[in-house]
């Protein structure tokens, strides 16, 4: 039997038995939501949950952004 902070380690670690299952009762909650509210307000309950987890989970969200921006930035010189 797997001890909770094991099963918490590994719901994100993508192949694992916990992580599937998290997917799986995310995807009901997702689904449920939709049939009771509707997509749309299911969808901005969705990306204000996202919003949430930013702002708690990215400790430097300037160099966050630095690092976001220097991705999609292309020098023209280089073509």
């Amino acid at each position: 039997m797997m001890d909770f902070k094991t099963f918490t380690s590994q719901m994100f670690t993508p192949g694992t038995v916990p992580c599937t299952i998290f997917g799986a009762v995310l995807g009901a909650v997702f689904a449920i939501l939709c049939l009771t509210i509707g997509v749309g307000k299911a969808l901005l309950i969705g990306f204000f949950c996202l919003i949430g987890a930013f702002l708690g989970g990215v400790k430097d969200k300037n160099a966050f952004f630095k690092r976001i921006v220097l991705f999609f930035h292309k020098d023209e010189d280089q073509y």
